[in-house]
């Protein structure tokens, strides 16, 4: 081998949560890993800004204590103490109907009397567990739209997905971005009645945030790894030589491993990635851009109730905006005492075009509609804003190809491993527990 070309045993593209996590159980176990990542600093998408008390999280806003491996995690790190748990006195979410905030029902009861959904709509609830089960995996439009009828999907479904994913619901795939609810209905042929059946195991998993931030996390796990990490080393390319994998980064350093893991973007992936055909199927994945404003807004001089996580939009609710979190309602601490700290999100494959005007057109677009849904005309007190271009990844109709796709280069290429969240699970958590399973295997 070339002495310029530098031998290590492990090589993990990109230091966001993925790559950190893996890092860190690598570390654990004494193994020779180097880290790369093409950004000055760590952490991805989890991205928080802190300024003059105002706690802005640019990326995930909240993280699920939903698997062991968060949960250990967390425990390793002494991060414990540092959780903060949401305001249960304010664990209200919205819809919008007439243009006024409306809560979304919370139990059985509170069901049958909202008003969200229109008489006839309730009764086509009820007639589910007549329905066949799917025969095939569809959109999560067409589904829903079976099962429970198109305005249940519309003024229910539609919001929460926009919520996770701010996709379209007429191409995302029902089998992998609810995968829970595909096989719920698979197995007992009705999703009511497989709620029925699971009703122990249906409880909520806890959302959770840390005193400083999500950043907290990424933060703790880099200063265990700090030394294994590249910063501002963008690969370039990445060959396979005999048994080993060699990448080439942007100052024309050559690395060569036995074992390389990928956890950057599908995106980022295609244009290294020696192998064609996988790179084809990673153009597949596309990624919907988020733009993500936080404002701070005296809190006297809002009318609404907003005690509350948010508020979720919906097509029809011609909104200039995906959704809105009140953050400082959930999680007092994120703001100075006095002021209301609100995150609005913008895009998504509704809203692309949105995202492209100019910043202060946009702004003022969104606080006059801010302004209007909750009532408020006080001024600005803070305002800082962020922009994804590539931002969530979909879970389209084609991504049984994209995983079968990936499955195949893998079984061709030994101890090459692929991570992220456009693969088998889109959730921080799971981003934690897959870093994790990859940690056992190796």
């Amino acid at each position: 081998m070339d002495n310029s070309i530098k031998k290590v045993d492990i090589i993990i593209l990109g230091a966001g949560i993925s790559g950190l996590t893996l890092g860190y159980h690598l570390h654990k176990k004494n193994r020779n890993f180097l880290v790369f990542d093409s950004n000055k600093t760590k952490g991805g998408n989890i991205l928080t800004k802190i300024s003059d008390d105002y706690v802005c999280e640019n990326g995930p806003n909240t993280l699920l204590l939903n698997n062991h491996s968060i949960k250990n995690l967390i425990s390793e790190l002494d991060l414990e103490k540092e959780i903060i748990y949401p305001n249960t006195n304010n664990n209200k979410r919205f819809l919008i109907k007439n243009g006024k905030l409306i809560e979304i029902p919370r139990s059985f009861g509170e069901f049958l009397n909202s008003n969200i959904l229109s008489l006839n709509a309730k009764i086509r609830v009820f007639i589910e567990i007549f329905f066949k089960k799917s025969v095939r995996n569809t959109s999560v439009y067409e589904f829903f739209k079976r099962r429970f009828g198109k305005e249940f999907h519309d003024k229910l479904i539609e919001p929460f997905l926009t919520g996770v994913y701010a996709g379209n619901s007429h191409n995302m795939s029902i089998k992998h971005v609810l995968n829970k609810i595909w096989k719920m209905e698979q197995e007992y042929g009705s999703i009511i009645i497989g709620f029925i059946k699971n009703k122990a195991g249906n409880k909520m998993p806890k959302s959770f945030n840390f005193k400083s931030g999500l950043s907290e996390l990424t933060n703790k796990i880099y200063l265990k790894i700090k030394d294994k990490i590249n910063f501002k080393s963008r690969i370039t390319s990445i060959s396979k030589v005999g048994n080993l994998y060699e990448i080439t980064i942007n100052d024309n350093t050559k690395y060569q491993c036995d074992k390389l893991i990928s956890t950057i973007p599908a995106y980022a992936l295609s244009e290294i990635i020696y192998d064609n055909k996988l790179a084809q199927t990673l153009k597949k994945v596309s990624y919907c851009p988020i733009h993500v404003i936080h404002v701070g807004l005296d809190k006297e001089k809002i009318k609404e109730d907003i005690n509350g996580f948010g508020v979720l939009t919906k097509q029809s609710d011609k909104k200039n905006f995906l959704g809105i979190i009140f953050n400082s309602r959930i999680f007092p601490h994120v703001a100075p005492k006095g002021i209301d700290l609100i995150t609005v999100m913008i895009g998504g494959t509704r809203q692309a075009e949105l995202i492209k005007l100019d910043k202060e057109l946009l702004f003022n677009k969104i606080l006059k509609d801010v302004r209007q849904l909750i009532s408020y005309e006080g001024e600005v007190l803070m305002r800082n804003e962020f922009t994804w271009k590539r931002g969530i990844p979909q879970y389209d109709l084609n991504h049984e190809s994209v995983i079968s796709g990936v499955e195949n280069f893998l079984i061709k290429n030994k101890n090459f491993h692929i991570l992220g969240n456009y693969i088998n699970g889109i959730s921080v958590s799971d981003c934690v527990e897959k870093a994790w399973f990859l940690s056992e295997k190796l």
